[in-house]
């Protein structure tokens, strides 16, 4: 284990493909701590900031991070380790260090999907998310998310309820749950799953690590399945590394006039991605040699079959005490236009008649109006 302060070390200074190139020559971060400015003048991507820190020998933040993990549980796993997962060492930045909790599993041995969407989702996708993961899990597939709000809870708790086994990238420290609201996941996760990070215990979280861990999401997978995105998207922009990466990229189509749908639809479009239905419209890419406990006849039924099934008692939760809820997601579904109850009820994913009492309520306090058969959002 003493060469794992080298890894860190080199980890706080260097990464990417500048640091992949350094190791091909000296063979260990060891080494490259040992290198002298006369040995590090010999190569010229290294800019002159790069070589002072590399020229900082102090271990000491290293071997603080490696006392926090050991105090908190926390696995190292370095890019040299036999664990290391394969499919991250082609990436063009791989990770050098990652620092894990939970379980980690050789990916080659399951079928992993990476199950991404927007943040602010609709009822209908996170319904859509919930029963994608949760078919998938059945089917032994391992899916990988970023434990976001919205589309990424929502399959993750999927997977879960599913008994299947899920892996969480975050783009904070591994021992830092964010966000708050996916604090059930995470312990779930920490038991029976995997939550892994780059960053190490202690450091602080940028805007810009959340983007960066997307590589570290399509790289884990085989494939990548895009629910539901608008066209300013993190889980967009996995999905193009995913294409990058020579992935498999699948989306589910959504409603043509909901700017939440725009990202997924136009990759259809533009024939990058893979119009998908049914958990078996992804499997069958795969040949079915991952299909270890999921019949085909339960695979091939339809999204929304599952969805219809429990969106009533969903609708009845909110009719409890989360009406808030609902107002929210039939104003965003209306936006700047008119709809109809069937429209609105196609949207949310939703039964008409279970919709038409909280359109009545919305209309009476004022939420919502209606004209010639449609609802119109009050600004």
């Amino acid at each position: 284990m003493a060469g794992v302060k080298y890894w860190i070390w080199l980890q706080q200074r260097l990464c990417g493909d500048r640091a992949a190139a350094l190791l091909e020559h000296f063979t260990s971060p060891e080494e490259i701590w040992r290198a002298s400015g006369r040995e590090l003048e010999r190569f010229p991507f290294l800019s002159a900031r790069q070589k002072a820190l590399l020229l900082d020998k102090d271990t000491g933040r290293a071997e603080q991070i490696r006392a926090v993990c050991a105090a908190k549980s926390i696995r190292i796993i370095t890019y040299q380790d036999a664990d290391y997962p394969a499919s991250l060492r082609a990436l063009q930045e791989p990770p050098l260090v990652l620092y894990t909790r939970g379980q980690m599993t050789d990916f080659e041995d399951y079928l992993p999907l990476a199950v991404v969407g927007t943040r602010r989702a609709s009822f209908y996708g996170k319904n859509i998310a919930h029963t994608l993961g949760w078919r998938l899990g059945q089917a032994g597939a391992a899916v990988v998310t970023g434990m976001a709000e919205g589309v990424d809870a929502a399959a993750s708790r999927g997977v879960l309820e599913a008994g299947g086994y899920c892996a969480a990238v975050l783009g904070t420290p591994v021992d830092v749950c964010f966000p708050g609201s996916s604090r059930d996941i995470y312990e779930e996760l920490c038991t029976r799953g995997l939550v892994l990070s780059e960053y190490p215990p202690g450091s602080k979280t940028y805007p810009a690590n959340f983007p960066a861990r997307n590589r570290i999401i399509s790289g884990l997978s085989r494939g990548a399945v895009l629910v539901e995105a608008p066209m300013k998207s993190g889980s967009l922009i996995t999905a193009r590394l995913a294409l990058e990466q020579g992935k498999d990229v699948f989306a589910v189509p959504g409603n043509i006039d909901v700017k939440s749908f725009e990202g997924s639809n136009r990759l259809i479009a533009a024939g990058e991605a893979k119009a998908i239905i049914t958990a078996a419209d992804v499997l069958d890419e795969y040949g079915w040699r991952y299909d270890t406990r999921f019949p085909r006849a339960e695979a091939e039924r339809l999204l929304s079959d599952v969805i219809q099934k429990r969106v009533p008692a969903a609708v009845d939760r909110k009719a409890a005490g989360e009406k808030e809820d609902m107002d929210k997601y039939v104003t965003e579904a209306l936006g700047n236009r008119g709809l109809t109850a069937e429209e609105i009820a196609g949207v949310l994913g939703v039964e008409t008649g279970t919709l038409m009492m909280r359109l009545t309520v919305m209309e009476l306090t004022g939420k919502i109006k209606s004209d010639g058969g449609k609802y119109y959002a009050v600004r």
